[in-house]
């Protein structure tokens, strides 16, 4: 790759894990841009100096590099909630000094090229909804004053793609012209451990590849230690067998071969699947259909795809 984004979370509250991350990431032969997580904040300095342990050993809470064809900015989107020494001890916010940079920053930019901005909790997402939070802890899983950022990037003439982490899902969501994209994590369930553990919308443990073309954005989400063409399975579903395709968007077509036809799905409605866990890319199969494996076809921003999936066992 050209490029690497941390998408945060590098768990600077463990003890060691920024000198071990750095030391694994010291020989790498790519540039990489580094973004602060709720878990990367500095707990034991007052809420405004939040980011001194993350800005000490990577320079900035927010950066831009160019990139070939496009432009890669990462923007902080943390801040602490002092009152909490729990999971609710972070909120999403874009503070007036992020977001000044942010302005600054699109300013000097070539908007005739692609913009990918990474942020660590997301813009955008139905993740409060589908939890069922309520008022009061909705901004720890989204940004609440997300609009001006939104702004910005409403108006941005080429493709935007928004990369998001935090949740440890997958999410497709579309606002105007911007293509917001929740993505899983390398540990998935983190507190569950093990090379099997998936993350909590029950896709497999992985990252998000960007590939970058002539304007053209495409995307791809890659399992760890799974070959790349392991895009979904087949489920088991309280009303029946369910289509899991880990990066499927609910707003593409999705097709299966069903005797030598291509069948199409309805779009999915969210699925509870683990806890308070509902995830948005599990198609409902066809009723009476019965089997172990499916040819499938669908796209990913106007670029079509195949794969066979199996039913998966255990």
């Amino acid at each position: 790759p050209d490029l690497l984004v941390l998408g945060g979370d590098i768990c600077l509250w463990e003890a060691g894990a920024g000198d071990l991350l750095q030391d694994l990431l010291r020989d790498l032969p790519m540039p990489c841009l580094y973004l602060m997580g709720n878990h990367d904040t500095d707990r034991s300095r007052p809420p405004d100096e939040l980011d001194h342990d993350f800005v000490t050993r990577f320079d900035a809470r927010n950066g831009c590099i160019e990139l070939g064809d496009a432009h890669v900015v990462g923007l902080n989107t943390c801040r602490m909630q002092p009152g909490f020494d729990d999971w609710r001890n972070v909120c999403g916010r874009v503070d007036a000094d992020d977001l000044a940079w942010l302005e600054r920053t699109l300013a000097g930019l070539d908007r005739s090229r692609p913009l990918l901005l990474f942020v660590h909790i997301p813009l955008a997402t139905t993740y409060p909804e589908r939890r069922g939070a309520d008022a009061a802890t909705t901004d720890v899983w989204r940004v609440a004053d997300a609009e001006p950022v939104l702004q910005q990037l409403a108006d941005w003439p080429a493709p935007v793609i928004v990369g998001q982490g935090h949740l440890h899902e997958n999410e497709h969501l579309h606002v105007g012209r911007v293509h917001f994209v929740s993505v899983g994590s390398v540990c998935g369930r983190w507190w569950q451990q093990g090379p099997e553990t998936r993350c909590t919308d029950e896709s497999p443990r992985g990252w998000l590849v960007v590939d970058v073309v002539g304007g053209e954005i495409d995307l791809e989400y890659r399992a760890a230690r799974r070959p790349a063409q392991w895009r979904g399975e087949i489920v088991d579903g309280e009303k029946g067998l369910l289509l899991n395709l880990f990066f499927g968007d609910p707003t593409e077509l999705v097709e299966v071969s069903i005797a030598e036809e291509w069948v199409p799905l309805a779009p999915p409605d969210p699925v509870p699947v683990y806890d308070r866990f509902v995830s948005t890319h599990h198609w409902a199969l066809p009723a009476g259909w019965s089997g172990d494996r499916l040819s499938v076809r669908s796209r990913t921003r106007d670029r079509p795809w195949e794969c066979e999936v199996v039913r998966r066992r255990g």
